[in-house]
């Protein structure tokens, strides 16, 4: 008596292809999206979404330092606030003011492009997780460079390493399409909270509520706050549609080659 012994093949561990892997990225985008936007009009959603709004200031913080970095300056302090606020003090000549300032801002919108290209590239085996890990790694990088100073601010430390912990965890343990979705919603929200951010600030602008990064511009170069809150709005939506039309164009659906009978 023989038997067949031929190993059957699961079509569950068969591998996605280009096009299905590209295909699945638009429609991760469109969920990621379509949820950020719903919860905007779900009441106290902002509670549940803590941990976030946390991980974006880290995010807006960042782009400050950097910007004193990256002109010659210096950090004297990146810091975290318990009600999802922050703020950053840095050395730089003023004549990078204006950088500085809007690096928070737009900071976050660039952050929000480019990860989300990271989570749609092919080149990885699961692009979500590489998203996942370089935000956890971001996350790491900033508290190490900048939240140690001052060493008394447990709170920005606490907070750094937590969120970079959960963000690496993620990428580690979440099923290829759990994580491919969760970098397409973060990468979503960096993006469209910079819009958010910025709405918050022509209001505290208008409202003369606390002294923030348009009312800075306002002293250094004359021109109204609100001028600057709204040129930063204008450039978020400028850096977000163009991310999305390179996005929807390098996942759009490209026709099988076929060879030319000879």
């Amino acid at each position: 008596m023989s038997f067949d012994t031929k190993p059957t093949v699961s079509s569950e561990a068969k591998p996605l292809s280009q096009g299905e892997q590209l295909a699945k990225s638009r429609k991760h985008l469109l969920w990621a999206t379509v949820l950020t936007i719903a919860l905007m009009f779900v009441p106290y959603s902002n509670y549940a979404l803590y941990p976030l709004r946390l991980f974006i200031t880290f995010i807006h913080e960042s782009g400050h330092a950097l910007a004193a970095v990256l002109t010659g300056g210096s950090v004297e302090s990146l810091s975290v606030h318990t009600n999802g606020e922050g703020l950053t003090i840095g050395r730089f000549s003023g004549a990078w003011t204006w950088l500085f300032s809007s690096a928070g801002y737009l900071g976050t919108a660039v952050f929000g492009a480019i990860t989300l290209h990271i989570g749609r590239m092919t080149a990885f085996k699961s692009p979500g997780r590489a998203a996942l890990y370089v935000m956890a790694f971001s996350v790491w990088i900033i508290t190490a460079l900048w939240g140690f100073h001052p060493l008394q601010d447990m709170f920005t430390i606490g907070v750094g390493v937590v969120l970079g912990v959960i963000l690496f965890a993620m990428a580690r343990f979440l099923p290829k399409g759990g994580a491919d979705f969760a970098a397409a919603f973060l990468a979503v929200q960096c993006s469209l909270n910079a819009l958010g951010d910025i709405r918050i600030l022509l209001s505290l602008t208008t409202s003369g509520a606390s002294f923030n990064d348009a009312q800075v511009m306002q002293k250094t170069y004359a021109l109204p706050a609100t001028f600057w809150a709204g040129l930063w709005a204008v450039t978020a939506v400028g850096i977000l549609l163009v991310s999305l039309k390179v996005y929807l164009r390098g996942t759009k659906s490209r026709p099988a080659q076929k060879a030319l009978a000879q």
